[in-house]
This record gives C-alpha cells, structure tokens and sequence, in this order.
C-alpha cells in the first residue's frame, strides 16, 4: 500500500502590486472600507491588468475609458503578457528545485485554474507546452477556490492506487482579467487577484508517519446561482455577444453575504468531519491552512474552532484571494518560514464556487 507525500513547494505572484488606495482612485471604496470587510491591503495583479488600473485612477471619465478598453483592449493591445500557465509554470519549477527533481521525473500534472488562457484547452495544457512536454498527461480542474483541495485528494488517489509514483499539482490563477474595477463590480474587485502555487506529491510506503491521511469532499450545486460566472460560457447563444458584455453576464457575479454564511458554515463541518474521522480533536493538530478567501471568513473559523494564533497561517492582507493558488501559496509560505515542521499534523481546508468545499489533512 502506498501514499502521498509532500516533497517540494513552490510559488508565484506577479511583480504588480495594487493597494487598497489605487483602487479608491478607480471606484468608489476606500482602504478603510476594504480592510474592515476583508484584511486585504494589497493584492498582486498581471501586469496589463495593473496598466490598466493606472489610467483607470487618472481618467476623467472612468466609463468612457472602461468602454474603450472593451473595445480596443489596454494599450490597444487584447493579448496577455502574463497568462496563469506563466505563473503555475514559474510555481512549478521553484517546486520542483525544492524537491531536487526535474520536470521529466513527474509523471501525471493536475492543474487548477478558474478562468483559463481558453476555452479549451485548459491552463495544464498550455503550461505543460511551456515545459516542452509532449507526452506527459495533465489533469484539469475548474473547481474555483476549492480547486487545490480537489486536486489533492485526486493526485493522492492515483498514487495510492499505483498508477503514479510522482504527481505535480498546480493552482494558477490570473483572476483580475475577469474582474469588473467599478461600483458596480466592486465587491468582487477588492477581494480577487493573481497567482500560484505548486507541490510535488512522491509516493511513500502507507506505513511511513508523513503523507496525506484523509480527504473530504463536497458540493451543493443547488446554490450555485451564489457565486458564478458566465464569460464565454453556453448559457448563452451566442457564447459571447456585445449584449452579453452590456448586461454584464460577461463578468462574475457573487452574492457576499451568502457566500460568507456557507462558507463558515461549510468550513467548520468538514474540519470536524476530517478529525471526527480520523478520531482526533482540533487540539490534535499543530497547523492549519486555509483557503485565503477573506479574513473575517479566518477569523470566524478561529474563533468557532479555537484555534491559537500560532497555529494559522493568514496571507490573505498581502496577497488577497487568489482562488486555487491560495493554499499552494499558503503551504509554500508557511513551510518555508519555518512554521510547518517535520512530524507536523497539518488541516488544510478550502471553499468556493459551485459551491465546492473540502478538507485534506497530511502529516508533514
């Protein structure tokens, strides 16, 4: 019997930095109004993204200018300089370096992303063609902020059954070319940003003290309606239409109030299911990492579950949400900081569209 193992990490943010202030320049908020409702006082962003942003804080006429980029792109240019697989590909390779391999020794890639470079194929594709890779399978999810969570429990799947000895999972993220910077798509413009995250899984012997132990998975989709977006989807015909984009349905939509209740509901019942199964109690565990996806959502989930400072790790000020790279960021942070130790009992926990939650705890 086999198991997986955490044997390297890795990460990547773009160089931009937006900051709470920048965006009050852009719409209506301000750095107060955004910390109190979130902790995020800044996030990264692609760089066309953050050129952006410069000329929407100076434009006289903000509207005019967002319809202009509409039609002509930033710059007049509609191409990205930086794509999620560029970032997921730079958090791979710092991954692999960490555990002293080279991407032909992986055998099977997950790759997570919510919104891709294309329709189809997905990020996975286009990251492992920036490798130079031509045979290697690739996996990919589209499991919003959950994703990582997911691609765990899958990779570590595939090496307890032995199809795999060596598994990369990515989650790449470039959120801010979905997002809508104005009063109208405010809620989601403070909390989303750009990044990724990496880990490479090595088979281990299921009787070794370090490796996953459990999995726990779940979605409601009856509520999806909460947290969605349409952009090139077939919801519509066409796919993609200039109504589409006047009415707004080209960009995500998120009920906050409802995503906060579910989440905080949906993070504290598959913790006590991931120890409840595993006959431990929260005091059991020494580190906590979770989905980055607002801080009073980590706060809630401290509080209910009496979690010591010392014991969680929060990144979400810095870097803001960052959907399916935020765990691997956080794993990545946290173990090289020195905060995640040999022997350590870890819970990572993740929630988001679909709505899509779980649990994965591993002993480091």
């Amino acid at each position: 019997m086999r198991k997986a193992k955490i044997i390297g990490t890795g990460m990547a943010v773009p160089d931009c930095v937006v900051d709470n202030h920048l965006l009050a320049r852009c719409f209506t908020t301000s750095d107060e109004w955004i910390t109190q409702r979130t902790g995020i006082k800044e996030r990264r962003v692609l760089p066309s993204t953050y050129r952006f942003l410069l000329k929407l804080a100076e434009a006289p006429d903000k509207t005019a200018y967002i319809r202009e980029v509409y039609e002509r792109g930033v710059d007049g240019r509609i191409d990205a300089d930086l794509t999620p697989a560029d970032l997921g590909r730079e958090a791979s390779e710092m991954a692999l370096k960490s555990a002293g391999v080279q991407i032909d020794d992986i055998d099977f890639i997950i790759a997570t992303t919510t919104v891709p470079e294309y329709a189809y194929p997905h990020t996975g594709a286009v990251m492992s063609a920036k490798f130079g890779l031509t045979s290697t399978p690739v996996l990919n999810l589209q499991q919003g902020c959950s994703g990582f969570v997911y691609a765990l429990a899958v990779a570590d799947a595939f090496i307890r059954i032995g199809t795999y000895r060596r598994v990369l999972v990515v989650g790449a993220e470039a959120l801010s070319t979905m997002l809508e910077y104005s009063d109208r798509g405010r809620d989601m413009a403070v909390l989303f940003a750009d990044g990724a995250g990496a880990v490479v899984l090595q088979s281990v012997d299921a009787s070794s003290r370090s490796g996953f132990i459990s999995h726990h998975l779940h979605q409601d989709g009856t509520i999806l309606d909460k947290l969605f977006g349409e952009i090139y989807g077939a919801s519509t015909y066409p796919i993609v239409s200039k109504k589409k984009i006047d009415d707004g349905r080209a960009k995500p939509f998120m009920n906050g109030r409802a995503v906060f209740s579910h989440a905080v509901r949906r993070f504290k019942e598959v913790m006590r299911e991931a120890l409840e199964a595993n006959g431990l109690t929260p005091e059991d565990v020494d580190f906590y990492l979770f989905h980055q996806a607002n801080q009073r959502i980590l706060d809630a989930i401290a509080e209910h579950a009496k979690i010591p400072e010392h014991k969680l790790f929060n990144n979400v000020h810095k870097y803001g949400n960052t959907s399916a790279a935020s765990v691997p960021i956080c794993i990545h942070e946290a173990f090289t900081a020195g905060r995640i130790r040999e022997g350590d009992l870890v819970l990572t926990a993740a929630f988001g569209a679909g709505f899509a939650w779980g649990a994965s705890l591993f002993r480091w």
